[in-house]
């Protein structure tokens, strides 16, 4: 079994309502993406449904194993189709719950990423939300509660989760097989999602932060077609262009810690610390807040709804870096070498 990380009070909290036999007809579980929200909910259906809460989990009874497994009649597991869960979903899920438990004390249906339900399969869920029959047990998950509509979210009670804490966070990473260094940075810029730090570990994200560091701190040394070069790389979609631009901004901020403090702690990018102590002697509080100024608004231009180029706005992004921690002829002249 998958062991759940951090969320002790809000395990607490569910077995306790377990226990004391008082469970709501339905739960809205809301919190960031890949910080354990479907593993919280599984581990629930078995305590709803064990014989014997009392049971050594190391040694899980059968019911237990056999819901970890997918395979118990009395709880469901279900999730997008084609990044949609549509009306005919929903109506499954009703004839699931028509039928009283088989074996445990309640039927139990989790929705994963619930918020993708279309808007015929959200009202579809209102009929069992609003008359819930008795011993059957409804579970949301969703990273964003606001796109369900407002009579789903009212109906539900709503448990929030926190983003693990990056200590906890980089220690399982490490424990996955990451180094502890690549862990630690991992686990600062996931946001506290273990999925999304082993998906930056995957990608190129430690190639990518090399580039991002060299644009911040020594653009000179690619020249303006260095930089129009990385700004095509960076931009050449809208997530690479989104995840570059956050990157930048906390390397902007371990500038600003460094340039206050020379041995600052805290810093996200901790094994580049030489070099951005090397850089803030040169750079005054003023100008990194104005470099953070404009990366939060390509960041902001990227993520808007209009029709934006995104490489356009990289390009720009760029060479004001240039001009602004290079000077007005650094660009142009290693360009020229």
């Amino acid at each position: 079994m998958t062991p759940i990380v951090g969320h002790r009070k809000l395990l607490a909290l569910l077995e306790q309502t377990v226990i004391n036999g008082v469970p709501a007809h339905a739960y809205l579980f809301t919190g960031p993406e890949g910080i354990g929200k479907q593993l919280v909910a599984g581990q629930f259906a078995r305590w709803l449904n064990c014989p014997d809460l009392g049971h050594d989990e190391r040694t899980e009874c059968s019911s237990c194993r056999r819901i970890q497994q997918g395979n118990h009649p009395d709880v469901i597991l279900e999730k997008p189709d084609k990044g949609r869960i549509r009306i005919d979903r929903i109506r499954a899920i009703q004839s699931f719950f028509v039928y009283a438990p088989v074996e445990g004390r309640f039927r139990v249906c989790v929705i994963d990423d619930a918020h993708t339900m279309n808007r015929p399969a959200q009202n579809a869920l209102l009929k069992t939300l609003e008359e819930p029959p008795a011993g059957r047990i409804l579970i949301l998950i969703t990273s964003t509660p606001s796109l369900l509509l407002p009579t789903v979210r009212s109906r539900c009670r709503r448990i929030r989760f926190g983003a693990l804490p990056a200590a906890v966070l980089a220690t399982l990473l490490h424990e996955k097989g990451i180094p502890a260094e690549r862990a630690a940075v991992l686990a600062a810029m996931s946001a506290g999602s273990v999925s999304r730090a082993v998906q930056m570990n995957a990608l190129d994200f430690f190639e990518l932060r090399e580039k991002m560091i060299s644009a911040l701190t020594d653009p000179g040394a690619r020249g303006i077609s260095g930089l129009l070069e990385l700004s095509g790389d960076l931009s050449k979609d809208r997530h690479s262009a989104t995840d570059s631009l956050e990157m930048a901004l906390t390397l902007l901020r371990d500038l600003m810690l460094t340039a206050v403090t020379p041995h600052a702690s805290g810093v996200v990018h901790g094994d580049f610390l030489d070099r951005m102590n090397a850089a803030a002697q040169h750079l005054s509080a003023d100008t990194i807040l104005s470099l953070y100024d404009e990366v939060v608004r390509a960041s902001e231009l990227i993520q808007s709804e209009i029709n934006v180029n995104r490489n356009l706005v990289m390009d720009v992004l760029l060479l004001r870096i240039s001009r602004t921690v290079g000077g007005p002829t650094l660009g142009i002249g290693a360009s020229a070498r």
